[in-house]
């Protein structure tokens, strides 16, 4: 297999690459671009080389070094009921608006990246489209909150599929119940990080999710210039977590962000205790078929219809065909596993 291809089109050669150190100039001049506003080289460090799991980059680059298409994704370490596995994130995939006179259909740039990328990075996809050489290993998820008309092209020619429970988006007014064992500290000054590994280690084996430890919850939760607080509550005797969740308190209505518990009850409880706290209550999205998510009915949740129109998307690629796609479906999420918040 080769490192690097060469696509021929009548307006010239493209080349077809992973990323290399360096790139950022460019990735980031074509991000600008793209959606007209900054990304700072801070935020695309965090949101990639620092992330502790890794991740994964193909451009396609016009002769003069031109970044015409990014197809991104981040690693992480994923419980399939038990057997760690890992998922690519799919993030940040966009286009130079100068190059769309090649970006568009079967043939086009954007495509044939999306193709290879995922080709050369995940276990069998059946894909007209040549892989890359890499000494990575492959992961055996694909996931992502695309937009509407993202969502739609990959589906059509990229093997995007629809995870079938979806997105509930969930809202809260308040007042909650008032505990007064209930903790907060800002999530950089929190320091019982094995706690979490202990709390979610508990249920490894019966979940389909990222692994909701230390190591993720410290990287994703240090996003350069957003603060974040967690709120938790112990248990009586042992005073070891039993639950808890992190927020986003900047807004008026408070962002719940992510969260795990013992059960249903623990998580219930701390969601009451959040809202009484909350000034003008709380919103959250998650799967529609999180573990945990009769706890948002029990502390007074209501269902309303999602503001962003962001589409989940989930698909397994076991080698062997092992596993099916549509497994994916039991895949779990919360706002943590997107890049949007």
């Amino acid at each position: 297999m080769r490192e690097e291809l060469a696509l021929e089109t009548k307006e010239g050669t493209f080349f077809l690459r992973p990323y290399r150190p360096g790139d950022e100039t460019a990735i980031l001049a074509s991000w600008k671009a793209a959606f007209g506003k900054e990304m700072t080289l801070s935020h695309w460090r965090w949101k990639y080389p620092e992330n502790p799991e890794g991740f994964r980059c193909l451009l396609c680059l016009s002769e003069d070094g031109t970044v015409v298409v990014h197809y991104a994704a981040q690693v992480q370490r994923i419980s399939f009921y038990g057997r760690e596995i890992l998922g690519l994130h799919l993030t940040d995939s966009f286009s130079h608006p100068r190059y769309r006179w090649a970006l568009g259909g079967k043939t086009g740039l954007f495509v044939r990246t999306g193709r290879t990328f995922l080709r050369t990075f995940l276990e069998e996809v059946d894909l007209p489209a040549e892989p890359l050489a890499t000494d990575l290993p492959k992961a055996q998820l694909a996931y992502g909150f695309p937009g509407e008309r993202h969502f739609r092209l990959g589906v059509r020619l990229m093997k995007y599929r629809l995870h079938e429970p979806g997105i509930l988006y969930l809202v809260a007014d308040g007042p909650g119940k008032k505990l007064p064992r209930l903790k907060n500290e800002d999530i950089l000054a929190f320091s019982a990080w094995d706690e979490l590994d202990r709390l979610f280690s508990q249920a490894r084996n019966q979940v389909f999710g990222v692994i909701r430890g230390a190591s993720f919850i410290r990287w994703r939760f240090s996003w350069p210039g957003k603060k974040y607080k967690i709120f938790y509550t112990k248990t009586f005797w042992r005073k070891k977590i039993k639950a808890w969740t992190i927020l986003s308190t900047e807004d008026s209505r408070w962002r719940l962000l992510d969260f795990w518990a013992r059960d249903q009850e623990d998580l219930a409880e701390l969601l009451g205790g959040v809202l009484h706290q909350a000034p003008r209550g709380l919103e959250t999205w998650l799967a529609g078929n999180h573990p945990l998510v009769r706890a948002f009915e029990e502390a007074g949740f209501t269902r309303e219809k999602e503001p962003l129109g962001i589409v989940p998307s989930t698909r397994c690629y076991f080698a062997g065909g092992k596993i099916p796609p549509e497994a994916a479906d039991e895949f779990f999420f919360t706002m943590a596993d997107a890049d949007l918040f």
